[in-house]
């Protein structure tokens, strides 16, 4: 297995493996990268939709999507297409955290290109526990007696503007949603402490949407600093493997004019912890 780190800061790109039947040694080899780099662009791959299923349960349970419509006969890939003459807004278009309003969001997100622009369509993804680590000591302090009320009152109206993908016809249920979370949480493989931010934060507990506000904007633009950031660059058999909970990520929408295949699916995380609870 060939690693060779995207940045300084997080992303590695790996060659030489084929995970169509992929070892316990190759998982666990994958396992430590991720907990080391964050992010992973598997070159090479040929994956069926269901090939990429049996690869993500290597990993754990499927976290559940109530959102999108999946493959049929497949419940946990969602094929995501967008056609060369969509105008419309592109999915993922802003920097955000899968499903992060689950009480345990998915702990990693794979994403496998089956088709995909000449030029264009990166992925960007932050580091949050870099972003963290970069914060003053006072502010680390306060952050972390801070608890969040994610809402997902927004997520439907956002996913059913998008044509590239169907949402179901339940899914308006999840507007009503809202989770508590802890600011500031450990990382379940290196105990690292990390920002749990994501612009589905409604308020933090005992603060006013108003106050909580001002917060979140500061946290969200400060852990964007291109100096917690890579650039995943897409190419046809590419998987994306990332750990969904402790990193942001942006899809660029600047591919007009060509068709872009994705096939996603998402595994289970744990529910998050207080980086203040004993480690």
């Amino acid at each position: 297995m060939e690693v060779t780190p995207l940045t300084g800061a997080l992303g590695a790109e790996i060659r030489g493996v084929d995970l169509r039947d992929a070892s316990e040694n190759l998982i666990a080899d994958l396992r430590d990268a991720l907990a080391r780099f964050h992010v992973l662009a598997v070159r090479d791959q040929q994956l069926s939709p269901s090939e990429l299923s049996q690869l993500a349960q290597q990993f754990g349970p499927f976290s559940g999507n109530p959102i999108h419509v999946p493959l049929e006969g497949q419940e946990d890939v969602v094929k995501m297409v967008r056609e060369a003459d969509d105008d419309g807004p592109n999915i993922g278009g802003a920097w955000h955290m899968d499903l992060a309003w689950f009480k345990a969001p998915p702990g990693l997100t794979m994403l496998y290109a089956g088709e995909t622009p000449p030029v264009g369509g990166d992925t960007l993804f932050a580091d949050l526990t870099d972003a963290f680590a970069a914060l003053s000591p006072t502010m680390r302090g306060f952050l972390e007696g801070l608890t969040s009320i994610h809402s997902a009152q927004d997520v439907y109206a956002t996913n059913a503007a998008v044509r590239a993908v169907s949402v179901q016809p339940d899914a308006k249920a999840v507007s009503k949603i809202e989770t508590e979370h802890p600011l500031v949480c450990r990382h379940p493989a290196t105990d690292e402490p990390y920002l749990l931010i994501n612009s589905t934060i409604r308020c933090f507990k005992g603060m006013s949407e108003a106050e909580s506000r001002a917060i979140v904007t500061f946290l969200l633009e400060h852990a964007v600093r291109p100096e917690f950031t890579c650039r995943l660059r897409w190419y046809d058999g590419t998987l994306g493997l990332w750990e969904n909970s402790c990193l942001l990520h942006h899809a660029i929408d600047d591919y007009a004019g060509h068709r872009r295949v994705m096939y996603r699916t998402t595994v289970a995380g744990e529910r998050p912890r207080a980086a203040a609870e004993a480690a």
